[in-house]
C-alpha cells in the first residue's frame, strides 16, 4: 500500500470556531495594547498639550483601554469599537513606542 501525503488534505482544525476565536482574541489583545499606549500619552484628554492622544470624538478610548479581553469578547459592539479604534490609532501608538526607545 502506497503512503499518502496528508499535506493536501485539510486539517480538521483549520477554520474551526476555536481557531477563529483565538485569532480574534489576538487581534483584540493587540488593539487594547494600542489603546493603552495612546491613553498613557493622553493626560490632557484632548491632544492640546502634547499633540498625541485621542481626539475629542474618541474620548471613550480611555475607558476602552481599561477593559479586559474577555469583557470585549463578551460584547459584539465593544469588539467592533475596540478593533476600529485600535486600527485608527495604531500608527500613533507605533510612533509613541519608537520615541520611547530613544
Amino acid at each position: 500500500m502506497a503512503l499518502v501525503s496528508t499535506r493536501y488534505f485539510p486539517s480538521s482544525k483549520r477554520g474551526s470556531k476555536d481557531s477563529r476565536r483565538d485569532a480574534l482574541r489576538g487581534r483584540i489583545t493587540e488593539a487594547l495594547r494600542v489603546l493603552a499606549t495612546v491613553a498613557a500619552e493622553d493626560a490632557d484628554y484632548a491632544k492640546a498639550q502634547n499633540g498625541r492622544g485621542f481626539s475629542k470624538s474618541d474620548q471613550e478610548g480611555h475607558a476602552l483601554s481599561q477593559l479586559s479581553v474577555d469583557q470585549v469578547l463578551g460584547d459584539e459592539m465593544l469588539t467592533m469599537k475596540v478593533l476600529g479604534m485600535g486600527r485608527r490609532y495604531s500608527r500613533q501608538a507605533s510612533t509613541i513606542s519608537q520615541l520611547s526607545l530613544l
